[in-house]
Order: structure tokens, then sequence, then C-alpha cells
């Protein structure tokens, strides 16, 4: 071997006899390679195990890779090898389709590699992603395969999901490589020779036969190997975790856990819910402003000139109301923010001894500008008084003796004609005085809401800073404990024993990850 390979076998070896020597130290037997175990008659030959949830393809897409009706393969089948069929896939490697073990897991039995079927239409769940921690931990080389992208187009989406998805639970295969396929397209193709050679491009096969061949064909022996120091590492992990209680692991994977989160999640939650309040008591504030609308409105309709100059006061009197209402509801909502955050992070004295300050809402509301006199409105209005009397006086023009009371009748034409004109007057300058007073009662309410809400803003703004600087306190109190925790817990771990079977592992793993690097290579 050459190139990254070089140096690999010797120090493969030696990381497995490493290992070999720390778990025989704990009583724990050694696992063989994967490959080894339960090889029939193809004993010499390498294989690909292909593992999936139900549902996700796998049968299909083994049939696809080697060219064969999927609806043809017999139900019990296990693997694929050149007594089945003849390609040039299965010249030198076999495909193995393990069944489930009693608990589920994934198993890929004598296979060198692995082959995780996921579907195109969702992403993996959990129940996936723990059956893939569990085969990982036995098996160095690891494929994707998406099937399905023919019928679901935002495939692309899933793998991206996929991909984040595996690198957050198996942080070691976050770049392993993925192969899109659509083994309903290679089965359509079936038989109809080059004119189906758009449909098998369009299936995604060819790249990952090839990925396969090349990464298996040539290199069983050593990825034999390789896995069983993978199984290996997993097994000295599991007994030096055992060796030195559970318990404290998981306490310090919860330690770890909330100290990565806790800040995180506080002041996520703190900023939703604080938003949150913000759009409830700018809603709250319109809805009693738009009544208030609609109260002074039909009172101005109704209202004699007496009322009319009380608007500006019976306004001023309701905004207040309206103000205080908002105010005092923005703070029952702001302290059970203050309890919900802070609830678990402060004892109750000092939670109950934070206070927000309570903003001082005072609208202020425009005066109303008097209105000039319209001197047109008199004009109109003797001009109709007087259209009126001699409507009155009409019906004694045809009286034969009109002329001669005619002189009569003028004091008594001029008193109507000025008493039509002076009602008509004030008519008009009673709608004119509400239509003024409408058009104010629009700007007043206005301007008011304008003002509530930059109070409210601005309480709002405190309340953030004020809650913000306690949370941070809190959290930053929190955080000390949990440092002190996990500092307890690692010195429980730190036995001499723990310490060696630690740095065999480490040593292990960074065989591994030289052996991950030379497959990436090629």
């Amino acid at each position: 071997m050459s190139g990254p390979w070089a140096s690999l076998p010797e120090e493969i070896s030696a990381a497995r006899r490493e290992l070999a020597r720390a778990l025989a130290g704990t009583g724990a037997s050694t696992p063989g390679p994967p490959a080894a175990r339960g090889r029939g008659a193809s004993g010499d030959r390498p294989a690909v195990a292909l593992v999936g949830a139900p549902g996700r393809g796998r049968r299909a897409l083994a049939a696809a890779l080697v060219d064969l009706d999927p609806a043809g393969l017999p139900a019990d089948l296990d693997r694929l090898g050149p007594a089945e069929v003849d390609v040039p896939l299965l010249e030198e490697l076999d495909l193995l389709l393990p069944r489930r073990s009693p608990s589920g897991d994934w198993t890929a039995g004598p296979a060198s590699a692995l082959l995780v079927v996921a579907g195109a239409g969702a992403p993996l769940d959990h129940d996936e992603l723990d059956r893939l921690d569990v085969a990982a931990g036995a098996v160095q080389a690891v494929v994707f395969a998406l099937a399905g992208t023919d019928a679901h187009r935002g495939w692309r989406t899933v793998l991206e999901a996929d991909r984040d998805l595996v690198a957050e639970r198996v942080p070691r295969l976050a770049d392993a490589p993925w192969f899109p396929v659509a083994p309903g397209l290679a089965a359509a193709a079936r038989g109809t020779g080059t004119d189906g050679e758009p449909l098998r491009r369009r299936a995604g096969l060819a790249p990952l036969q090839q990925h396969l061949h090349h990464l298996v064909a040539r290199r069983r022996r050593m990825l034999d190997e390789t896995n069983a120091v993978r199984a290996a590492v997993t097994a000295l992990r599991s007994v030096g975790d055992a060796a030195t209680a559970p318990d404290l692991r998981r306490r310090r994977a919860t330690l770890e856990s909330a100290r990565t989160a806790l800040r995180r999640e506080h002041h996520v939650r703190w900023r939703s819910e604080l938003a949150a309040a913000r759009v409830a008591v700018v809603d709250d504030l319109g809805r009693r402003v738009r009544a208030l609308a609609t109260t002074h409105r039909d009172r101005i309709d109704r209202a004699s000139r007496r009322d009319l100059a009380r608007v500006e006061a019976d306004l001023a009197r309701d905004l207040e109301t309206v103000a205080a209402a908002v105010v005092a509801a923005l703070g029952e909502r702001l302290r059970d923010l203050v309890v919900g955050t802070l609830a678990g992070l402060l004892p109750p004295a000092e939670l109950a001894g934070l206070r927000i300050p309570a903003p001082a809402a005072a609208p202020a509301v425009p005066a109303s500008a008097p209105r000039p006199a319209d001197r047109m409105l008199v004009v109109a209005g003797a001009t109709g008084g007087l259209g009126l009397s001699r409507l009155a006086l009409l019906p004694l023009l045809a009286v034969p003796v009109a002329p001669v009371i005619g002189a009569a009748l003028v004091p008594v034409s001029v008193g109507i004609g000025l008493g039509a004109a002076g009602w008509m007057a004030r008519v008009r300058r009673r709608a004119a005085d509400r239509a003024h007073a409408r058009a104010w009662l629009a700007e007043a309410l206005g301007q008011a809401r304008t003002d509530l809400e930059r109070v409210l803003s601005e309480a709002l703004i405190v309340a953030d800073r004020e809650i913000t600087l306690a949370l941070d306190r809190a959290l930053d109190e929190h955080g000390r404990w949990l440092d002190a925790e996990l500092a307890a817990v690692a010195g429980q771990l730190t036995d001499p024993r723990h310490r060696d079977r630690t740095a065999v592992t480490a040593r292990a793993e960074a065989v591994l990850d030289r052996v991950a690097t030379a497959l990436a290579a090629g």
C-alpha cells in the first residue's frame, strides 16, 4: 500500500491489540471482526449490508442495484450474490438484507460496510437515529442512500435535514457520503435497452454502485480490522462507564446538556413571551380606543351645544381611565412573565423583591380650537328665511284684496323671514359644530393612542432590560453551580483505571479518524 494507507495496517493492528488488553483487564471479551461472524459459504467475499426503517425501500434499492425486479425477490432473501444474478457489482461483493434483531437494532452481520437507506419523503426520525447510533458503534464505513427522489420534489430539503440530524447524533458521520437515488425509475428502465438510459441516469444508481465497489471490493480485510477496532472502542467505553457507575455518566451528560442549553432556552423563552406581551397590550389598547371612539361619536351626533362644549373634558377623563386600565394590564402581564421566567432560578424572597417600575401614562388631549364664525351661514339663513316667508304669503296673492292688505302683512313677512333665518342658521351651525367635534375627536384619539403606545413601548424596553439583567445574573449563578457539579463528577471519574481506558480509546479513535480520512481520499 502507498499514500495514506501505507502505515494504517500496522496502526490498526496495534490499536486492536491495545484495546483487547484493556478489555481483558475489565473482564469483558473482545469482539471479533463483524465480517468474520456469521459468514457462510461466501466467507471470503466482502459484503455491504442495507439497513433502514420499514418502508424506506431497502429491497427496492437492493434490486435496483443489481438490475432485478423487486417483486421477484423471495420474501426471506437476505443475501444477493453471483448465484442470484450476474451483474458487475456482484462480481466482487455481496449485498445483504439483514433481518432486524429482536431488540429492533440494525445489524451489519458479516458485512464490511453499512448502506443506510433513508426516505426522501421525510427526515430521519428519532428511532432511526437511535438505530444508526448503535449500528455505527460496530461499523466504521457507513454510506447513506436517500431513496425515492423521483416521488418527492422536496427531497433536497430532506437531504439537508438528514445531514444535520446525523451530524448532531453521530458526529463522526457528519461527512459520510449521501447518494440520492430513485429505484422506481431504475425499475421502469429495466428491459428498455438504450431507450431507458435517460431514466437510468436520473435514477442515480451508477455513482452509488461505483462508490460501493471502490469502497469495499478491494479493502475487505482492512475494513474488517477497522470494524473490529470500532466495536472494541464501543465495548470499552461501555464497560468503562459501567465500571465507574453509570449514574455518574448519566449525571455528567445531564449536567453538560443543561449547561449548554440553559441560557439559550431561558433567553429564547423570555424573548418570545415578551413579544407576545407586546402584541397583546397593543391589541388591548387598540380595542379600547376604538370602543371609546364609537361611544363619543354617538354622543356627538346627539349632542346639544352645551353637550358639545363638554366633549373635550369627557374625552380626557375617559382616556385617563383607558390608560390606567391598559397600564394595569401590562403590569399584571409583566409580573406573570417575571415569575414564569425566574421562578426556577431565584429564591422566593429575591423573586418577590424584583419589581418592574410601572409607567406613568397620561395621554395628552389636544385642545379643541374654537371654530370661527361662518358668515355664509348667516347669509344662507337669511336667504332661506325670506324664501320661507314668501312661500307662507304666496296663497294671499290670489285674494282680490291682497293689494290692500299687502302693506299690513309686510311686518309679518319680515318677522317670519327673520325667525326662519335664525332657526336655519342655528341648525347649520350645530351641524358644523358636530362635524368639527368629530374631526377633533379623530385627531385627539390618534394622538392619544400614539402617546400611549410610546409609553407602553418604553415600559416594555425597561422590563426587557431589567428582566434580562436579572436573568443573566441568575443564569451565571446557576452556571457556577453546574460547573461545581461537573467538577465533582469529573473528580469521581478520574481514577487511574478510567484514565487508562480513556487514553486507549483516544488513541484508537485517532487511528479510526485517519482511516476515515484515507477512505474519503480514496
